[in-house]
């Protein structure tokens, strides 16, 4: 029986590679000559690390796989970048890896990132790469945010960000002028600042933080989930956009 999935062109293969994670993708270069490199040209980078690397030894040769793994692609394009990270070795490398793929082909769209221990910083320089399409942060800090531009950004998740979303979350939105999916839930807080109205935004899931309902006014989806007592919603304009078609608030006193 002939091989189909060898038969295809590597642009083919290379795509049904892209939606595997990296470990697989890599272990492919043992199958014949054709496949040693093939890997290199898969526009992803995919880190699931769970808990059987929980080991230093282990982690540190993760740490060192990824790092190749980037290096030796050279300048292909990687459009996404997705790590899950358990291990403190391992989210104390995340930085740097992201330094790497954003001056690498500079076309990364996708960043989702992971990362279970409280002194992994993301690098401010995240919130100024122009490609990116989807950013998705859940347990990681958040550097100083001085200057915010995703022009492109569609797709804008953070949950649960050790620090205070709430000192930067009016300078994010801002620079997302083509947001249409917004999830963000953190501790109670209040937002500060200034909050535009987001136009192009179509669904929004926002838990344990106040925000005005004028900025959703061209939502079609909206979830708001307070746990909060109620006496602070009267400082908030409470009149449901008419474009909704879906709404759920929900209060815990």
């Amino acid at each position: 029986m002939s091989d189909l999935i060898s038969s295809l062109p590597d642009e083919i293969i290379c795509y049904i590679l892209y939606f595997l994670p990296s470990k697989q993708v890599v272990a492919t270069s043992v199958l014949s000559k054709r496949w040693t490199l093939l890997w290199r040209y898969v526009s992803s980078l995919d880190f699931d690390l769970n808990q059987d690397f929980y080991e230093d030894d282990h982690d540190n040769g993760y740490c060192h796989s990824m790092h190749s793994f980037l290096v030796r692609r050279g300048d292909q394009p990687l459009y996404k970048f997705r790590i899950r990270g358990y291990s403190c070795d391992i989210t104390k490398s995340i930085k740097s890896l992201i330094r790497t793929a954003l001056s690498g082909s500079g076309r990364v769209q996708i960043i989702d990132l992971f990362c279970l221990w409280e002194d992994t910083a993301i690098s401010s320089m995240v919130f100024n790469f122009k490609t990116l399409v989807a950013l998705k942060l859940k347990y990681t800090i958040m550097e100083d945010i001085s200057f915010v531009d995703l022009p492109f950004l569609k797709f804008l998740h953070l949950k649960y960000i050790i620090s205070l979303i709430e000192d930067y979350l009016s300078q994010i939105l801002s620079g997302c002028p083509n947001l249409e999916d917004l999830k963000v839930r953190v501790g109670t807080s209040e937002a500060k600042g200034k909050f535009i109205r987001l136009s192009k935004l179509v669904r929004a899931n926002i838990d344990n933080i106040l925000l005005s309902l004028e900025t959703f006014k061209e939502v079609e989806v909206l979830r708001f989930n307070w746990l909060t007592p109620v006496r602070f919603i009267t400082f908030y304009n409470c009149s449901l956009p008419h474009r909704i078609s879906t709404a759920e608030i929900l209060i815990t006193t």
